[in-house]
């Protein structure tokens, strides 16, 4: 019979994985079906069958009273750009190689660290701007930008990795006294309604059994992957477990070959190998950071304290 790692940081990886695994799926199951489906009919049917099972999780969870924090301001403003990545991340899954856009979707770390030196004024180190530099090369070596090839789709991918960057960094602004189920309600709140509105643009198809099972199988594997994400944060600290999180690339080129036949060129190879580099390297100069912080935070209350 299986049983869970006793250790807490492998039993974090192991659910960081779980979590890969689940994303990964659903955007395969959301591929298959976009063959025949519109985007909005999609995001709205697996929205609602999403809505339903993350409000029971609430309930279970006894945070249904915390509700009323969904109109918190932080909440909303993630919500909405939840909203614009999911749709511009469902037109893009319909139109490039699943494996090519996990990769560049590896690259919001390295974006947050951009957008936090240049509007929040952090210091980076030429270290970790090296990092940033490389890893957007590698974004680079994954969409080959030219004016003949070029086209919308990896412009959608390169404005989902800014969008859920900027998400990233309000997430950190949320009240710590908000529930994560209630954050996740509110997402798939928004986002839901925003495929109703893109329906009404683009028509409604009745789906048929095999279509509406791919879609609800869609939403349990996108809900599973929240739950195992909130497992993970809960056992082990993020910096401990980045080098699991980018198992999503091997559970993507998987999907990739084996679903639909897409095999990544050298060059996207290279490219996300670049990436993935050098998002464990920030991930692992951010770790270090983050205990210079807490000893010098430790030393500075010790300084603070009165002698017995």
């Amino acid at each position: 019979m299986f049983s869970l790692p006793k250790n807490l940081a492998l039993r974090a990886g192991l659910f960081m994985v779980l979590a890969m695994g689940s994303f990964v799926v659903n955007d395969t199951l959301i591929k298959l079906v976009g063959q025949g489906l519109p985007v909005g009919e999609i995001i709205m049917v697996r929205g609602v069958i999403a809505m339903l099972l993350l409000a029971y999780i609430c309930y279970r969870q006894g945070v249904i009273a915390d509700l009323p924090h969904i109109s918190n301001r932080m909440v909303i403003l993630r919500a909405c750009l939840d909203l614009v990545s999911t749709i511009a991340f469902v037109t893009a899954l319909m139109h490039m190689q699943i494996a090519n856009l996990t990769a560049v979707m590896q690259a919001v770390p390295l974006a947050v660290a951009l957008l936090s030196m240049i509007f929040l004024k952090e210091r980076v180190g030429w270290r970790r701007m090296s990092a940033i530099v490389l890893g957007f090369i590698g974004v680079v070596m994954i969409v080959k930008p030219s004016v003949s090839s070029f086209n919308v789709y990896e412009s959608l991918a390169l404005l989902i990795v800014f969008a859920v960057a900027v998400r990233d960094l309000l997430t950190k602004r949320i009240p710590a006294r908000i529930p994560t189920f209630v954050i996740a309600l509110a997402n798939a709140g928004f986002v839901t309604a925003g495929g109703v509105l893109l329906s009404l643009t683009q028509g409604f198809i009745m789906p048929d059994a095999r279509q509406f099972i791919l879609l609800a199988l869609a939403a349990v594997f996108l809900a599973s992957g929240y739950l195992f994400m909130v497992a993970t944060l809960r056992l082990g600290e993020l910096s401990g477990t980045a080098p699991f999180r980018y198992s999503i690339m091997i559970f993507a080129i998987i999907s990739g070959i084996v679903v639909f036949g897409e095999f990544p060129d050298g060059i996207a190879i290279i490219g996300m190998v670049l990436i993935v580099a050098t998002g464990l390297y920030a991930a692992h100069r951010e770790a270090k950071l983050s205990a210079a912080r807490a000893r010098a935070q430790g030393l500075s209350d010790s300084a603070r304290r009165p002698a017995p």
